[in-house]
Order: structure tokens, then sequence, then C-alpha cells
């Protein structure tokens, strides 16, 4: 069953929502129906680059995803979430997934969940669907490789049913706790879940807690263990940054992201394809470095000669590399767009973005997690910064446009969406 790329997006609109569930059995059997049973990287091939983290993880995949294409491999490479089209979450090369083949798989995937409708473990979850319209388009188009992003967490995460060439954790924070812990060595637990036996994983700064969790599961699985700052060396030169490895290093590196982030992210990206045995031509990997973009990370717009940042930090570490950013680019004191959805704290979040920030404009989100903007203007209240409350993001843009100054745009990445939407109405 083939269908329209519109049919294809409201058949996933559709989509019955279904709850997360301990365990990847039902994703396991979802993918062995679709034909993919060694086709995950077990035998090699597909490469997978597999990455998790609290923070950073899909800038890390940015870069990821271009050095493979770069280094000449056939890439695919997924994202979670997406921040303005769906097909973010399915990539090919640095392409969006077509329409047409958006449509053609959605089609052919909704088939197979259907018929698991009747299993005791019943049809995959959206976030499933998703993850295998990657994994069956990827293997229809012959890639050899593929930067592959975790939604939440990484043990239990629906993208664990690959064997990757190299795992990465990019960093471990204090967010989804009521999935993962409360405590930096249980959330680092939960993301060490994609360290498979006997291949190698690439760890990012994190506090020694956090570290020695992921240190312990990479010893008992027998994977080499290559952490930022250890075996890992990043070094600012006039040429641009180095990275330095166990097996080899690579100078030059010029990345156009921004945001005080990037370099290590950069750097943990580069070292997966060394730790991973792939390809790691170093003219290659300067392009791959140089061409890396993704959406709604540090994004800089120039509307009407005012300018703007979207960015989809939701947390405070996050809020944390977003302050530096901002200072570091010249940014001070802001006007400032945001909403945010449950689970997320608006409190920390304020307190560590607040020294950018004159003042702010609260908006509820579209979507059904979102929080009251009362909540969220609480939270900046209770700093001193002057608070409206809009009635919607597209007020809270209209408002933020007619004030004077740069604005930053921040709190969700399904709050950019709207962002995004409102600025091309204007």
């Amino acid at each position: 069953m083939s269908l329209s790329y519109e049919e294809a997006l409201a058949a996933l609109n559709n989509y019955p929502r279904r709850e997360w569930r301990l365990g990847l059995d039902r994703m396991a059997a979802f993918c062995e129906r679709l034909g993919l049973a060694g086709r995950l990287g077990e035998t090699g091939s597909p490469a997978f680059v597999h990455i998790a983290g609290t923070n950073g993880k899909g800038t890390t995949t940015s870069f990821a995803q271009s050095l493979l294409v770069s280094q000449g491999y056939r890439t695919g490479a997924a994202y979670s979430p997406y921040v303005y089209d769906v097909r973010e979450r399915v990539q090919l090369g640095r392409d969006l997934i077509s329409r047409e083949h958006f449509g053609e798989w959605v089609g052919r995937l909704l088939q197979v969940a259907e018929s698991m409708e009747s299993d005791p473990m019943g049809a995959p979850t959206e976030f499933e669907f998703k993850t295998a319209l990657g994994f069956a388009y990827w293997n229809a188009q012959a890639c050899d490789a593929v930067a592959l992003e975790v939604g939440l967490g990484g043990r239990l995460d629906a993208t664990n049913v690959v064997t990757p060439a190299c795992s990465v954790i990019v960093s471990i924070g204090m967010d989804h706790m009521e999935y993962l812990g409360d405590t930096l060595a249980k959330i680092a637990t939960e993301k060490a879940g994609i360290i498979k036996p006997g291949r190698p994983v690439v760890v990012g700064p994190m506090a020694d807690e956090a570290r020695e969790a992921i240190e312990l599961i990479a010893q008992e699985r027998g994977s080499e263990l290559w952490q930022f700052g250890r075996e890992i060396e990043l070094r600012p030169e006039p040429a641009g940054w180095t990275v330095r490895t166990p097996v080899g290093e690579v100078s030059g590196l010029q990345p156009r992201l921004k945001g005080a982030m990037t370099p290590t992210n950069m750097a943990l990206a580069v070292s997966a394809l060394y730790a991973g045995g792939l390809r790691h031509d170093e003219e290659a990997l300067r392009e791959g470095v140089r061409l890396a973009t993704i959406p709604g990370r540090f994004e800089e717009r120039t509307i009407d000669g005012q300018r703007w940042v979207l960015d989809g930090a939701h947390n405070a570490p996050a809020a944390a590399a977003l302050a530096a950013g901002l200072m570091q680019e010249g940014y001070r004191e802001v006007n400032l767009v945001t909403g945010m959805l449950t689970g997320h704290d608006p409190e920390h979040f304020a307190e560590t973005l607040a020294p950018c920030v004159r003042q702010v404009f609260a908006a509820p989100i579209d979507w059904p997690r979102t929080q009251p903007a009362e909540a969220v203007a609480h939270a900046w209240e209770s700093l001193g910064r002057p608070v409206t409350i809009c009635e919607s993001v597209a007020e809270a843009v209209c408002r933020a446009q007619a004030a004077a100054g740069d604005v930053v745009a921040t709190g969700s990445f399904y709050l950019l969406s709207e962002v995004d939407a409102a600025l091309r109405a204007e």
C-alpha cells in the first residue's frame, strides 16, 4: 500500500497512541516482520554510530552524518525529535527522505503494524514505527553507514535493537527523571544500555558519578572506552581545532555550527569514526565538519534587521550551553520567546539563562503536554524579569518582533516549530 505524502502525514497524525513499555521485544518483532533480521549492524553493515546523551546528541549526530557522507559512505541518519519537518527523522546522505518515499514506506509499514494488533505484545508505538521506518528505508537504499540518534534514555529506546560500530554517550544530566532515575548514576546506567559487547564507546565530559557508572558497564561488556579529556583531546589552534585519539589525530577542523559545546560534540563524532574502525581520511573529515548542519541548535536568522536565535534547549545544562553561546556571539539582554512542556523545570532553566535576558514573552505550546504559560512566567517573574503572557506562540513572536533588540526563542523543540511557522507567516 503506497500513500501520498499528505495521506502518510494524516495516517501518522491519527496513529493510535500506545503506552511506552519496558522491553524491546515488540520492536525486535516488528523489525523481523519487516525482513530486517540480521540487517541492523550485527554483521558490520550498515555501520551504525549510535548516539545517546542528555544534551548535544542531535548536534553530535549531525557531525557523524556529515563525516560519514564525506568519507564516501552511503549514509542514513535519524534524529529525534524533528524540529520543522517530520522527514528530518529519516535522512539519506545530507537530504531528508523524499515525500514520495516517505508516503511509500509509511504505507508499507502500516500494513505490517496493523497485522500485529492481535499479537500479545500489540502493535508498535508511534516512535517504534518511525524508528523502523528508517531501518526499512536505509535497508532498501543499501546504506552502509547510519548516524542514529537515541530518542529517550538508551537501554529501552527503540533504536537499541542495533549493533553499532561505535556507541557515543555525549552527556549526562538530570532530565526525564520519571523514566531514567533520580541520580546521575542511574541516568548514566540507562544511557549506557546502548553499549554492546566488544563494541567501542566514546564518552563526553560529565560528572564523575556518571562517568564511573559508564566505565563499569563498558568494562563488564568488554568495550573499549574513549573518554573526552583522557583518550580524546581537543585543542584550539590558529588553523582550526585539532582532535587527537589513541589511533590518530586530525587538525584544521572548522565547524560552521555555533554553540559553546559544538567543538566538543564535533570531537566526539570524529573520535567515533576512529574508534569504530571507519574510514577517516583527514581532508574528508575537515569537509564533513565544515558541512555539518542541523536545525534548532543555535540557529541564527535575521528578519527585517532583527537578529533571532532559535534553540531547542529545555533543561538547565542546555540553557547553560545556550547562555555561553549567546555571550560568545555577542548577544546581550535579549528578548525571550519561551514555552515549555510538562516534566521540564522552568525555575532552574530560567535561573541559568537569566543573565542574558531582558524581558520575556511566555506562551503555551500547541502540544498536549504543554506547561501553562503562567507557570513558565512565574519562574521568570521571580527573577525580576518583566513577563508578558501571550495566548499563543504566534502572539509571542509578534510582540518580540515589535520589541527593540535581539530575540531568542527557546524552551522546547516543539516551540521552535511554531516560532518558525509564525516567522514564515510574517
